[in-house]
């Protein structure tokens, strides 16, 4: 049964006795999710600045600016989605939905916290500041007209992961390539229609169709499809990344890793909903881990790196004692 929603008495009564309030905005801010802010370092990673203070300083500083940004952006689409959020089977235990966090108070410390994240990008790089703000109009966007409208839903969604590696090539001062722009969307577009079918799961087996509207215009089927063209795209699409990659050829042994990671996600997807929140995914699942981990490390080994050098150094180190045993 669905719980009543709580009339604006009941929450006042509520924050004046309750001692855990700091609590529950730390939960409102969704920490947890901060994880998505680490495609900022994306572009340091590929650009060989890794081993330059500045990059590095710049970086985490976007990072810590951009987990700002996005949990007062958390906190002000929970407040405009109040009514809709109770409407939904997992939504309506978050804190301002279930009652327990006062709207009025929520929408402050949201509002103060989104200033700070613009403050500190503007220190960071002022044009950097320029790309917050895109993001904020576009999360505001969404939350008032785009999350109604079908297929642009998803591309906003996906355009708010591309503003993450847009802001980190900005913060450290580099160009990102057009692959890397392509690459990031397309996986950008997995992500988002993952959370679509995901959400379409959850909202399906509850009966309830007053959540989102737009959920009506897609199906299991439809997403299906969209995803047989994304995936195929996204994979061809690394590989000539890859195989362009201004460090060499030797950036194609991360191929299959991705392409196991975009397996691994898409078992997960068939095993229940864990996917139509990434940081879920992250967080519980060991393998998809690994996978981040290996893939970065490789990453790191080929760009700052010489592979081809430790490999016949090694080749003819393992062939000299071999020859020398005989």
């Amino acid at each position: 049964m669905e719980q009543p929603a709580p009339d604006a008495a009941n929450v006042s009564n509520v924050m004046k006795v309750s001692p855990n309030t700091f609590g529950l905005l730390v939960k409102q801010f969704r920490p947890k999710q901060w994880v998505k802010n680490l495609i900022v370092f994306t572009p340091l990673l590929f650009s060989g600045k890794f081993t330059e203070p500045s990059g590095i300083i710049a970086a985490a500083a976007c990072t810590v600016a951009f987990c700002l940004i996005s949990s007062g952006i958390y906190v002000l689409n929970d407040v405009i989605d109040v009514e809709s959020d109770r409407a939904h089977p997992t939504k309506r235990n978050r804190p301002i939905a279930s009652g327990r966090l006062n709207i009025k108070l929520a929408a402050a410390v949201g509002s103060i916290v989104l200033m700070a994240g613009l403050i500190m990008a503007f220190a960071v790089r002022p044009t950097l500041a320029i790309v917050f703000m895109g993001y904020m109009v576009l999360n505001v966007l969404y939350s008032l007209k785009l999350k109604n409208f079908v297929i642009i839903d998803i591309f906003s969604i996906a355009a708010g992961f591309v503003l993450r590696a847009v802001a980190g090539a900005v913060a450290v001062k580099v160009a990102p390539s057009s692959w890397f722009l392509l690459c990031t969307s397309l996986g950008a577009l997995y992500l988002a229609l993952e959370k679509r079918r995901q959400e379409l799961k959850v909202v399906t087996a509850s009966a309830s169709t007053t959540h989102r509207k737009v959920l009506a215009e897609y199906s299991p089927v439809l997403l299906a499809r969209m995803e047989s063209v994304i995936v195929p795209s996204l994979l061809t699409s690394y590989s000539f990344y890859s195989f362009q990659s201004p460090h060499g050829q030797w950036m194609m042994v991360t191929v299959p890793i991705v392409m196991y990671g975009l397996m691994r996600y898409q078992w997960l997807s068939e095993q229940g909903t864990t996917t139509g929140a990434p940081e879920d995914v992250f967080w519980r699942d060991r393998p998809i881990q690994v996978t981040l981990v290996l893939w970065v490390i490789t990453c790191a080994l080929v760009v700052y790196g010489d592979p081809g050098h430790l490999l016949n150094y090694y080749g003819s180190w393992i062939d000299s004692f071999t020859l020398g045993g005989h």
